[in-house]
Protein backbone atom coordinates (compact mmCIF):
# COMPACT_ATOMS: atom_id res chain seq x y z
CA UNK A 1 0.00 0.00 0.00
CA UNK A 2 2.23 2.36 0.69
CA UNK A 3 4.60 1.34 -2.15
CA UNK A 4 1.36 2.74 -4.91
CA UNK A 5 1.24 5.35 -2.97
CA UNK A 6 4.75 6.64 -3.20
CA UNK A 7 4.74 5.35 -7.19
CA UNK A 8 1.26 7.44 -7.21
CA UNK A 9 3.07 10.40 -6.23
CA UNK A 10 6.14 10.37 -8.15
CA UNK A 11 3.99 9.43 -11.05
CA UNK A 12 2.46 12.30 -10.54
CA UNK A 13 5.09 15.47 -9.62
CA UNK A 14 6.87 13.90 -12.45
CA UNK A 15 3.97 14.63 -15.03
CA UNK A 16 3.64 18.19 -13.59
CA UNK A 17 7.45 18.49 -13.90
CA UNK A 18 7.07 17.62 -17.64
CA UNK A 19 3.65 19.86 -18.57
CA UNK A 20 4.74 23.29 -16.51
CA UNK A 21 7.47 23.56 -19.34
CA UNK A 22 5.13 23.64 -22.51
CA UNK A 23 4.73 27.11 -24.26
CA UNK A 24 1.85 27.96 -25.25
CA UNK A 25 1.31 28.50 -28.87
CA UNK A 26 0.83 32.50 -29.06
CA UNK A 27 3.64 33.12 -26.56
CA UNK A 28 5.93 30.79 -29.33
CA UNK A 29 4.62 32.88 -31.89
CA UNK A 30 5.31 36.56 -30.28
CA UNK A 31 9.18 34.86 -30.10
CA UNK A 32 8.97 34.37 -33.53
CA UNK A 33 8.57 37.79 -34.49
CA UNK A 34 11.22 39.26 -35.99
CA UNK A 35 12.30 43.13 -34.58
CA UNK A 36 12.51 45.11 -37.65
CA UNK A 37 14.45 48.10 -37.39
CA UNK A 38 16.06 47.30 -34.35
CA UNK A 39 20.26 47.59 -34.18
CA UNK A 40 22.26 45.70 -31.67
CA UNK A 41 24.87 48.09 -29.82
CA UNK A 42 27.62 47.04 -27.86
CA UNK A 43 29.35 48.65 -24.90
CA UNK A 44 33.18 48.11 -23.29
CA UNK A 45 32.65 48.24 -19.48
CA UNK A 46 35.52 50.38 -17.74
CA UNK A 47 36.81 49.71 -14.71
CA UNK A 48 36.05 51.78 -10.87
CA UNK A 49 32.32 52.97 -12.50
CA UNK A 50 33.92 55.51 -15.17
CA UNK A 51 30.73 53.78 -17.55
CA UNK A 52 27.55 56.16 -18.14
CA UNK A 53 25.47 54.50 -15.75
CA UNK A 54 28.05 54.58 -12.71
CA UNK A 55 29.53 52.44 -10.54
CA UNK A 56 26.56 50.41 -10.29
CA UNK A 57 26.67 49.74 -6.08
CA UNK A 58 22.95 49.47 -5.85
CA UNK A 59 22.85 46.01 -7.81
CA UNK A 60 25.59 43.23 -7.91
CA UNK A 61 24.07 42.62 -11.37
CA UNK A 62 25.63 45.18 -13.70
CA UNK A 63 23.61 43.87 -16.47
CA UNK A 64 20.34 45.04 -14.91
CA UNK A 65 21.90 48.48 -14.22
CA UNK A 66 23.13 48.88 -17.97
CA UNK A 67 19.17 48.06 -18.88
CA UNK A 68 17.93 50.97 -16.43
CA UNK A 69 20.15 53.21 -17.81
CA UNK A 70 19.56 53.17 -21.32
CA UNK A 71 16.09 52.74 -20.11
CA UNK A 72 16.12 56.27 -17.78
CA UNK A 73 17.27 57.53 -21.36
CA UNK A 74 14.05 57.13 -22.86
CA UNK A 75 15.00 53.79 -24.84
CA UNK A 76 13.38 50.90 -24.82
CA UNK A 77 16.02 48.13 -24.65
CA UNK A 78 14.52 45.04 -26.68
CA UNK A 79 16.98 42.85 -25.68
CA UNK A 80 20.37 42.49 -24.03
CA UNK A 81 23.38 40.59 -23.18
CA UNK A 82 26.62 40.86 -21.04
CA UNK A 83 29.82 39.06 -22.56
CA UNK A 84 32.17 38.26 -19.97
CA UNK A 85 35.67 39.02 -20.13
CA UNK A 86 37.67 36.35 -22.82
CA UNK A 87 39.72 33.91 -20.16
CA UNK A 88 43.30 34.86 -20.00
CA UNK A 89 42.56 38.29 -20.61
CA UNK A 90 45.39 40.68 -19.08
CA UNK A 91 44.19 44.37 -18.20
CA UNK A 92 45.17 47.05 -16.34
CA UNK A 93 43.62 47.59 -12.78
CA UNK A 94 43.93 51.34 -13.61
CA UNK A 95 40.13 53.14 -13.59
CA UNK A 96 40.49 53.92 -17.68
CA UNK A 97 41.08 50.48 -18.60
CA UNK A 98 38.62 48.53 -20.18
CA UNK A 99 36.90 45.55 -17.76
CA UNK A 100 37.29 42.76 -20.77
CA UNK A 101 33.51 42.95 -20.48
CA UNK A 102 31.47 44.00 -22.63
CA UNK A 103 27.47 44.55 -22.33
CA UNK A 104 25.18 44.78 -25.88
CA UNK A 105 21.77 46.46 -26.19
CA UNK A 106 19.35 45.97 -28.60
CA UNK A 107 17.14 49.28 -29.16
CA UNK A 108 15.01 50.60 -31.88
CA UNK A 109 16.80 52.86 -34.80
CA UNK A 110 15.76 56.10 -33.79
CA UNK A 111 17.54 55.51 -30.29
CA UNK A 112 21.03 54.70 -32.27
CA UNK A 113 22.54 58.11 -32.43
CA UNK A 114 22.26 59.14 -28.97
CA UNK A 115 23.24 56.27 -27.44
CA UNK A 116 26.49 56.30 -29.92
CA UNK A 117 26.87 59.81 -28.29
CA UNK A 118 27.54 58.35 -24.87
CA UNK A 119 29.89 55.61 -25.59
CA UNK A 120 28.49 52.63 -27.13
CA UNK A 121 29.31 51.14 -30.90
CA UNK A 122 27.53 49.60 -33.44
CA UNK A 123 27.71 45.98 -33.40
CA UNK A 124 28.55 44.45 -36.98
Amino acid sequence: MKRNFLFQLFAGLLFFSFSACQIIDSEAAEEEVPLTGAQWLAYSEIQCGGNPWGYCNTNPDTEVCVKKYVQDQGFTVLEMAMAPAPAGLIVCEACHCPSGRTFNVRVQEQDVTKLLAVGFKKVV
